[in-house]
């Protein structure tokens, strides 16, 4: 399975399904046969991973890094996971992978960059327990973004609850509670916003058709450095 794309997912579901076919959606493809290979390791049982960080749950990692291995063991070309979430245990499981893994936050702070140079202030929009790690935090300031993200009381009564409901394929009650959510970002003055968990876009495509230059999708932005990562190597074979 050499040419295959590894992917580690399961958290959740739908963000997996989600992202195969956003995977598909952005290859330019004319046949079957254009597309990338998958391979998927959808483990559904990895334990939650905002409730790890927060130390209110057990540590997803051992779960990580036996997907990894699984992966490994099918000698796959390269590893994703569709979870913003899980790339708090980023170094762990890069370190385990016997091939490339992509990071889904670079991947989205570098869509930023090529969306329109002149931004400076991003909005977040995540898990708490991704918000908490800082991953986005420290990826964004490094490439001199200034970031917004909600605060404590947003997360609670809008973030929190909206992603619960995509979880429960309650769509139409989480985009009300992320249109709220984005327009106090907006007003606090983010000047485009990344969606950082790959179940936020489900719960917010209305918006992102409405306004699709005011949002990076996350999944989206995974999917895009999979498909240059993949077209390079077949440039160089």
């Amino acid at each position: 399975m050499n040419d295959f794309l590894g992917v580690l997912g399961g958290m959740g579901p739908l963000a997996t399904a989600d992202f195969l076919k956003k995977l598909v959606e952005n290859t330019p493809a004319l046949v079957d046969q254009n597309h990338i290979p998958v391979l998927v390791y959808g483990d559904c049982s990895v334990p939650d991973r905002t409730a790890g960080i927060l130390g209110k749950g057990p540590s997803p990692l051992p779960k990580l890094l036996q997907g990894i291995d699984f992966l490994n063991r099918a000698r796959v070309k390269a590893i994703c996971i569709p979870c913003n979430s899980a790339h708090c245990w980023y170094s762990e499981m890069s370190e385990a992978s016997a091939v490339p893994l992509f990071n889904i936050v670079l991947a989205s702070a570098e869509q930023v960059r090529k969306r329109d140079p002149r931004i400076r202030r991003v909005g977040v929009l995540s898990t708490v327990g991704t918000f908490q790690m800082g991953i986005y935090t420290r990826a964004l300031i490094d490439l001199e973004f200034t970031v917004l993200a909600p605060t404590e009381d947003e997360f609670r009564t809008l973030v929190s609850p909206a992603i619960a409901l995509i979880k429960a394929s309650q769509l139409n009650e989480a985009e009300e509670l992320f249109r709220v959510a984005t327009a106090k970002l907006v007003a606090r003055g983010a000047e485009i916003i990344i969606l950082g968990c790959t179940e936020i876009p489900i719960g917010m495509r209305g918006q992102c058709q409405e306004n699709p230059s005011l949002f990076v999708d996350s999944t989206d932005a995974l999917a895009l450095s999979v498909i240059e990562f993949f077209k390079s190597q077949q440039t160089s074979a």
